[in-house]
């Protein structure tokens, strides 16, 4: 059975998870890739992340580089490693 969680979001949060989720689910819905919305998306993972920090998450990949275009991926794979069921290379996949 698996446990219920409470959690409180602020409006804006609220509309970045609904975002983030219809982007991933559908390639007809597209983002806007702006590095201020893209922190957003990452403070509102790390933040439901606390709610259970060894969540795994069994449904996505980590593609692991050696030099990173953009500011969060080397921070997201340092603070979700862990919870990542597989990190890949551009060489596994």
């Amino acid at each position: 059975m698996q446990e219920n969680i409470s959690l409180k979001l602020t409006e804006r949060e609220l509309t970045t998870a609904i975002s983030a989720l219809l982007f991933s689910c559908s390639v007809n819905v597209v983002s806007n890739c702006s590095e201020e919305f893209q922190f957003e998306l990452y403070n509102l993972a790390k933040k439901l992340k606390s709610l259970n920090p060894n969540i795994e998450l069994s449904e996505i990949q980590f593609l692991k580089e050696t030099n990173y275009e953009d500011k969060i991926s080397q921070d997201l794979l340092f603070e979700f490693e862990k919870n990542f069921k597989q990190v890949v290379t551009f060489e596994q996949v």
